[in-house]
């Protein structure tokens, strides 16, 4: 895993601007009748970089936790941040410790039982690079058959490759640092992995310029991909339809946009 907090772009200029397209593609919802400046306590996964961490100052920091944020801002809620270790964030909501928990538990059926979920901000994806000087222009099966891809081994990524890329020399390495390496000096001519990880080892000071995403993002629910959204106390509906209220404000002002080029220095779609 490429750690968020030792990229540094090395790039001589900083890329162009992306406009992330329109996550939330539904009609906004009124916000509900709240007061304004109501204390919201949200609760966050202290090592799930880049969505949510530790900073050095101690701070909780993250695209999940800084979207949080600006939507509270535009829901008008008052609304605080503290990260915990993963085991603890599911409990700290059901016991009435925390309102919201902005990432951790994952959408599945035990925690949609304890919780109100909004809808989804962002999705876990993948991605394929290539070196720069590469002359292939998808990552089709049949465009990569018999091409070198490197993965990390034993994870979801391997498994996908292994089940829709079988005509390619899957390579499997211990990291991603070590599969991008290898990319670089020519001893695989693809690599494959979660797409922020991919994309923080191409626009990182190792890769020095040397590479290229290929084509877009995938998402496959089966394997890698898992959507993003903030789960409220069973209790508290309100604040669901309050922060879904607030994360469409914040697409549609501009803010949700800025958050993600601030921390994903390349289209992550």
């Amino acid at each position: 895993m490429i750690a968020l907090s030792s990229v540094a772009i090395a790039q001589d200029s900083p890329p162009t601007p992306y406009q992330p397209p329109l996550f939330r593609t539904a009609e906004e919802q009124a916000r509900p009748k709240l007061p304004d400046n109501l204390s919201v306590k949200l609760i966050a996964d202290e090592d799930f970089a880049p969505y949510s961490f530790r900073s050095r100052t101690g701070s909780p920091a993250g695209i999940s936790v800084e979207i949080a944020i600006a939507a509270c801002e535009q829901a008008r809620l008052a609304c605080t941040v503290d990260v915990r270790p993963y085991a603890e964030i599911l409990p700290a909501l059901e016991r009435g410790e925390a309102d919201v928990a902005v990432t951790g538990p994952r959408l599945d059926e035990k925690s949609l039982a304890a919780a109100r979920m909004t809808r989804p901000y962002f999705r876990i994806m993948g991605r394929f690079a290539v070196a720069g000087t590469s002359t292939l222009d998808t990552a089709s099966a049949s465009n990569l058959a018999g091409r070198r891809i490197g993965v990390v081994k034993d994870t979801v990524h391997a498994s996908w490759l292994t089940a829709y890329y079988a005509s390619a020399r899957i390579t499997p390495f211990d990291d991603l640092a070590a599969a991008g390496a290898a990319l670089k000096a020519g001893d695989v001519d693809v690599l494959f992995g979660d797409n922020l990880q991919v994309i923080y080892w191409v626009a990182g000071e190792a890769a020095a310029n040397c590479c290229r995403l290929l084509g877009g993002a995938y998402s496959d629910f089966d394997y890698f991909s898992r959507n993003m959204a903030f789960l409220a106390r069973r209790d508290r509906p309100e604040l669901a339809q309050a922060l879904d209220y607030g994360l469409d404000r914040s697409q549609a002002v501009g803010a949700t946009a800025k958050i993600l080029r601030t921390y994903v220095p390349l289209d992550p779609w």
